[in-house]
């Protein structure tokens, strides 16, 4: 996987994430459970990771190599 490949699929994981949890924020779907759960340990760990990713890119690319 390129360089660029690699930054454009984290950085739209990413921005898919934060629509997540904009959306858990700023909706009445925050009562819901099932909603609320998935948000709470799937989706903002991975929007984390993915920022994670992001910062530290040329890390991991050597490390992958």
């Amino acid at each position: 996987m390129s360089p660029m490949t690699f930054r454009r699929t984290l950085r739209w994981t990413h921005i898919a994430a934060s629509a997540v949890v904009g959306t858990y924020l700023y909706s009445p779907f925050s009562d819901d459970p099932v909603f609320a759960a998935i948000t709470l340990y799937a989706v903002f760990p991975l929007m984390g990771l993915s920022g994670l990713a992001m910062w530290q890119q040329n890390r991991l690319l050597q490390w992958f190599r």
